[in-house]
């Protein structure tokens, strides 16, 4: 291998070693940062649910560099005929804004009945998802596989890692978890 080719390889594994350890860290910092915030993602999923009048397809928690900041949650209204992204503050619970979102691209592959017939909610999901992983949910999304809702929840730990937990919407029962 010539010279080049090898300072080539070896910068390669050096970017990736770096962006690896930069996700650690992030992860590090979300789960530090939310072990710390008044508010808990599925409280301030209860709260954006009661606002909207329906039900939470997806939550996720907007930081930056361990100051506490945001959850964004979107809300199906009871109809289904509405989808409205609330902005919950962490600290105070108080949403902060609403935007009614496009809801074209999710419903193609989640119809409002399906959600509405879930057995396990979003809460639920993210709750199981934490229970199992062993640390705070920073992102949680709804999707459909075959004709049953399947919640993904993604979880920060203390050691720096995520962990990506799928649940069953039929039973709430973990389906996998890498």
């Amino acid at each position: 291998m010539t010279t080049k080719a090898t300072a080539l390889l070896a910068a390669v594994a050096l970017g990736f070693a770096v962006t690896g350890a930069q996700a650690a860290d992030k992860a590090s910092r979300e789960d530090a940062t939310l072990s710390n915030a008044k508010v808990s993602l599925t409280q301030a999923i209860s709260i954006a649910e009661k606002q909207g009048s329906g039900q939470a397809i997806s939550a996720d928690y907007e930081g930056k560099k361990g100051t506490m900041r945001n959850y964004d949650i979107k809300v199906l209204s009871s109809d289904g005929q509405k989808l409205t992204k609330y902005r919950v503050n962490t600290s105070t619970g108080k949403i902060t804004e609403a935007s009614n979102e496009p809801f074209e691209k999710v419903f193609t592959r989640i119809k409002p009945t399906d959600l509405q017939n879930a057995q396990t909610s979003l809460k639920s999901a993210i709750t199981s998802a934490e229970s199992q992983a062993g640390g705070k949910a920073v992102d949680a999304d709804t999707d459909r596989t075959g004709d049953t809702v399947r919640y993904t929840v993604k979880v920060a730990k203390a050691d720096g890692t995520t962990e990506k937990v799928k649940v069953n919407g039929a039973d709430g029962k973990v389906a996998t978890a890498k």
